[in-house]
């Protein structure tokens, strides 16, 4: 903290005045009355000590121009651990806010981004995600590089709207798909891959032959294909620790993925270059309108919840946390706990 002090003599006594800087801007704080300097210089000392309990740092004035897109280069360049799959999705998040990227971060108020979010034609996700990057940006503007000294982030809420129907895939659907064997065999077995593992695209993409133990009716998930730079794609981690998980699956996956065998010429089961689901999903399109591979997923997590597997177990096969699993079914996980919840009244009378 920058400050210095005058003492001057004034009305048969002496002065303090405290000068220091707030920000951008010098301020002063002043009391008289003393008998000697050294009294002044005292409580001189005090305004101070409480000062800097109120101002955490100095704000870099170097800095003071700098937008937020610029920033956000700054960011992203430091974090080193970022994937570049990340990056993107971070930079991409920034759109929810267009308005605001090309202003500079020291005039980016607590009230603009409350319009931006306001006013977003983006599904609240989307607008939660945006926030949860902009809070981090924000953050480490505050340090370390003390371009702001407060998050305009902070107390930002969003309205809970009612949660959306999961689109699942009915037996009509998987019956669908049954016929896509001859014509798209590879998406095929990708597709029930993804019906009998709950696995995430990237996941399934980045699985190898290494990666499956028949003999033990297990896939081990643990890595992925995605972006690995500006045109590359590439296997890497994922992206947490509760990713990576060996998957049990059933003789009816097996009997497929044996078959399938016999054709591979790759290492990789599924040898895509592009990570993007764009493809997978146009060939499910013509089976199976208006449903994506992911529906595969939350079907897979319907059907263990709908048939009474725990949410521990469920979270630990999808690769997410209990609380995940509880947000994104929870009326599957409400539905157990009145079973759960009649079952205590049926064994304890």
């Amino acid at each position: 903290m920058q400050y210095n002090f005058t003492i001057r003599k004034k009305n048969k006594g002496f002065q303090i005045i405290v000068s220091y800087k707030d920000g951008y801007k010098w301020k002063q704080k002043s009391k008289q009355g003393f008998a000697t300097q050294r009294d002044a210089k005292l409580y001189g000392q005090q305004i101070v000590d409480n000062l800097k309990k109120t101002i955490t740092a100095q704000i870099d004035d170097s800095l003071k121009d700098i937008t937020l897109i610029q920033f956000f280069d700054i960011f992203a360049k430091d974090k080193i651990n970022l994937s570049y799959g990340s990056i993107l999705t971070y930079r991409n998040s920034l759109r929810v806010v267009e308005h605001l990227k090309n202003k500079k971060i020291v005039d980016i108020t607590h009230t603009m981004i409350r319009n931006e979010f306001s006013q977003s034609p983006y599904a609240v996700s989307t607008q939660k995600l945006c926030k949860r990057i902009l809070n981090v940006i924000f953050n480490y503007a505050i340090s370390p590089y003390h371009i702001i000294a407060t998050n305009p982030c902070k107390g930002i809420t969003f309205t809970n709207r009612t949660q959306q129907q999961l689109k699942l895939l009915d037996e009509n659907d998987l019956k669908a798909i049954e016929r896509m064997k001859s014509n798209h065999y590879m998406y095929y077995v990708m597709f029930m891959v993804a019906r009998y593992t709950g696995a995430r695209y990237g996941e399934i993409i980045g699985i190898t032959w290494n990666d499956i133990y028949l003999d033990k009716a297990i896939i081990s998930i643990n890595k992925q294909w995605s972006i690995t730079g500006d045109g590359l794609h590439g296997f890497s981690p994922l992206k947490s620790n509760n990713g990576y998980r060996d998957v049990p699956i059933p003789p009816r996956l097996i009997d497929i993925l044996k078959a399938y065998k016999t054709t591979s010429t790759t290492d990789r089961l599924f040898p895509t270059k592009n990570a993007k689901s764009s493809r997978a999903n146009y060939i499910l399109k013509l089976y199976v309108p208006n449903k994506s591979i992911h529906a595969f997923r939350h079907t897979y997590a319907t059907t263990l919840l709908s048939n009474n597997v725990d949410i521990k177990t469920v979270a630990s096969l999808l690769g997410d946390t209990v609380d995940t699993v509880i947000k994104n079914y929870i009326h599957y996980s409400d539905e157990m706990r009145k079973n759960a919840a009649e079952n205590v009244a049926n064994i304890f009378g």
